[in-house]
């Protein structure tokens, strides 16, 4: 959220001024404005000109850049803040005093797992959590091809849950010809209501078939195919007559037994989950979303963790997933808030620590602007890191000089960007989801190329006027997009301006997913070779041990019947030492050997190289 202090001036009561004549007093009043700060309907360009300092504090990096260039657009002085754990900084963005902007240095990305690990290899609560995501986008999603877990019908191998899953998004409705004909009903209410409860009792009826077949079918399907043969853990799916139970239940409603766990009021964001519990929660938010939508609210496209639903789904689904593979530990709906959003525990102390450099900020910045020398912020401010250790010097806090601008920072230095892109497959749809507004964070991008307008966007621009050109290929534009061309970005709600300049490619390096699959396979391979080199030295090594004790026990029967050819009572004494010279000896080496033989196994299995260990 977004909190500005505008100040009011109120003079004091009628009786305070009949004994203070000549005074009055000045009271701060608090206003709170909740809301999306990347709202250009409310937060833009000329509600941030309506104050005079602007104290930041928000939670990710989308909203800091678009509060960054709303505040570098209206040249209002930005107290940009963060911390992370037990460390935190805090700087002065200001457009007139010529400073570093939020989106000068790159900022961390957030990792990306490969896709083979999130759908086959799952090992940690973050894999699980991952795969949650895409199965919020699989459910509810305006695309359902755009989820990592979607998979092609019309291939040759038939999909254990694609047809369910299809079949669930027609039920809510979230297909075109569900939709087209949502609002053809013509019963009485009465009727109406018979068939709510009939749709709804499909609904769950559906909703545990896909459950059978993500965590049950899929997972043996994977078993019987051998792929888990090398993995710690061998997943055990989820039995199928547990989920058709409790779906069974669920439609009861006279059964209390599977109610959802976070509708009772004992619950709490910490509580562990059962299998149970996590089956009947997915039950529930499907139903629940069901429900959001015959009201005529609409579900997020994307996973958002301060979306209830959206969180719910994927706290469940993903412990649901980490039962199946043994993953510990079980996340609660708290934890898993802060995988899923990647958020640290905040520390109070460091969060009061750099919002008390903020306030001290703030009275250095609100000084210069009353002196009336607003240019000269930078020689009073600092950027200053606070430290979990001591520095050399023994403090906490570290204050540097503000930094210059990043020459090639195109928001505050309107530095021009270079792509590299194949200009004959992708479309400008592509272009401007991909790049343009999740990349470069654009909100209302106008695309020119040369003299000609090939996209704009606006409160009085008509969705159907360059909507044609979305589905082109850039090479087919309107002017050609190819390689040298420059495409003019601009977006008045930002006050940004930026020159794209193309560079045609139509070979690449094999993406990061196929690399991990065949990274993948040969591992596999590495893991056979290896395995088959044990089994053979160990073959080897028993095999040398039976050679062994077979000449032992030749060299023993030949002692003896050396020792029956000889007479007299000191020959058997001469016998029994001869025994004890000549067999124990021989028996020790030969278990030194094995000894030393598992060693050199040891050693091998410790290379990890089963040709050179062979």
């Amino acid at each position: 959220a977004l909190a500005m202090l505008p100040t009011t001036t109120t003079t004091t009561n009628s009786n305070e001024k009949k004994s203070n004549e000549d005074s009055s007093s000045t009271t701060i009043k608090y206003i709170a404005h909740h809301g999306n700060v990347c709202d250009n309907s409310r937060f833009n360009v000329p509600y941030i000109k309506t104050f005079n300092l602007v104290l930041n504090a928000l939670d990710n990096v989308t909203a800091r850049r678009r509060v960054n260039r709303l505040c570098l657009a209206a040249e209002v002085p930005l107290i940009e803040a963060g911390t992370t754990g037990y460390l935190g900084q805090i700087t002065v963005i200001d457009k007139k005093s010529n400073t570093e902007c939020y989106e000068c240095q790159e900022k961390p990305t957030q990792k990306v797992y490969p896709i083979c690990t999130i759908r086959s290899t799952p090992s940690m609560p973050v894999h699980t959590i991952v795969w949650a995501k895409e199965l919020y986008k699989l459910f509810f999603g305006p695309k359902v091809e755009e989820s990592m877990l979607f998979e092609d019908q019309s291939g040759d191998e038939k999909s254990t849950y694609m047809d369910l899953v299809m079949e669930l998004r027609s039920h809510l409705g979230l297909t075109e010809e569900e939709s087209e004909g949502a609002n053809t009903n013509t019963n009485t209410k009465e009727e109406q209501d018979k068939d709510k409860d009939a749709a709804l009792a499909k609904l769950k009826e559906i909703a545990g078939k896909v459950i059978v077949a993500l965590y049950h079918t899929e997972i043996q399907k994977q078993l019987d195919m051998d792929r888990f043969k090398t993995a710690q853990k061998v997943p055990t799916s989820i039995p199928a007559e547990m989920i058709q139970d409790i779906t069974n239940n669920t439609c009861s409603e006279n059964s209390s037994k599977y109610e959802p766990m976070t509708k009772k009021q004992s619950y709490k964001h910490t509580d562990i989950p059962s299998k149970e519990e996590c089956i009947t929660e997915v039950i529930s938010c499907i139903t629940d979303a069901a429900s959001m939508l015959s009201s005529g609210e609409k579900l997020l496209s994307e996973f958002d963790k301060d979306d209830k639903l959206a969180m719910r789904l994927v706290t469940f689904a993903s412990n649901l997933r980490s039962y199946v593979f043994g993953i510990e530990p079980i996340q609660s709906y708290y934890s898993a808030k802060g995988i899923a959003g990647n958020i640290i525990p905040a520390i109070a102390t460091t969060n009061a620590i750099v919002a008390g450099l903020q306030v001290l900020s703030a009275f250095q910045v609100l000084k210069k602007q009353l002196e009336k020398k607003e240019g000269e912020i930078k020689d009073v401010c600092r950027y200053t890191y606070c430290l979990r250790n001591k520095s050399r010097k023994g403090f906490y806090l570290q204050p540097t000089s503000l930094p210059d601008p990043n020459p090639k920072c195109f928001v505050c230095r309107n530095a021009k960007i270079f792509l590299a892109l194949n200009t004959e497959e992708w479309t400008l749809e592509m272009l401007l989801r991909r790049i343009i507004k999740k990349e470069l964070g654009f909100m209302e991008p106008s695309l020119s190329l040369g003299s000609s307008m090939i996209y704009e966007e606006g409160e009085d621009i008509g969705e159907d006027q360059y909507s044609m050109n979305l589905c082109k290929k850039l090479v087919d534009l309107p002017g050609g997009v190819k390689d040298g061309s420059v495409i003019e970005i601009e977006d008045f709600t930002q006050d940004l301006e930026v020159e794209l300049h193309i560079s045609h490619k139509c070979h690449w390096e094999k993406k990061d997913d196929e690399a991990d699959v065949e990274e993948e396979e040969e591992k596999l391979k590495r893991e056979k070779s290896v395995k088959y080199w044990k089994e053979a030295y160990r073959n080897i090594i028993d095999y040398y041990y039976y050679l062994i004790e077979k000449e032992m026990e030749a060299r023993e029967n030949d002692g003896n019947h050396r020792v029956t050819m000889e007479a007299g009572t000191s020959g058997r004494d001469k016998d029994s030492n001869v025994q004890n010279a000549d067999k124990t000896p021989k028996k020790r080496n030969a278990k030194k050997i094995v000894r030393n033989s598992n060693a050199a196994l040891t050693d091998t299995d410790d290379e990890g190289d089963g040709d050179e260990g062979g």
